[in-house]
């Protein structure tokens, strides 16, 4: 489900956006993750480039945001990774993008 994506497709990748997502939702693949005790879906035009910045190592890895829910003070994200595989974030850890840059490889 959380297989590897051609950089160039990353608009074609599956998200959620105006409302929260369900256990169903990330079973079906378009969200990470789902808040048990609720929060509230954000206002984004998603998918999104972005780049993940580690807060550790200061390592930059491109992304696509697929979802995007608050909870309080805390709005959290859903990544997929070029290469594969799925992450969680929150909004301060990320660069939002246009569109792809040369961090893609496109």
């Amino acid at each position: 489900m959380w297989d590897a994506f051609d950089p160039k497709d990353w608009e074609s990748i599956p998200f959620i956006t105006g409302r929260i997502a369900t256990e169903e939702d990330v079973k079906a693949g378009i969200a990470v993750f789902y808040l048990p005790n609720g929060g509230i879906a954000c206002d984004a035009d998603l998918p999104i480039c972005a780049i993940h910045v580690d807060e550790e190592t200061n390592e930059r890895t491109p992304v696509v945001i697929i979802q995007a829910e608050q909870s309080g003070n805390l709005v959290t994200l859903g990544l997929r990774y070029i290469d594969g595989g799925n992450g969680v974030c929150t909004y301060d850890e990320v660069e939002l993008l246009q569109e792809p840059n040369h961090e893609f490889g496109i």
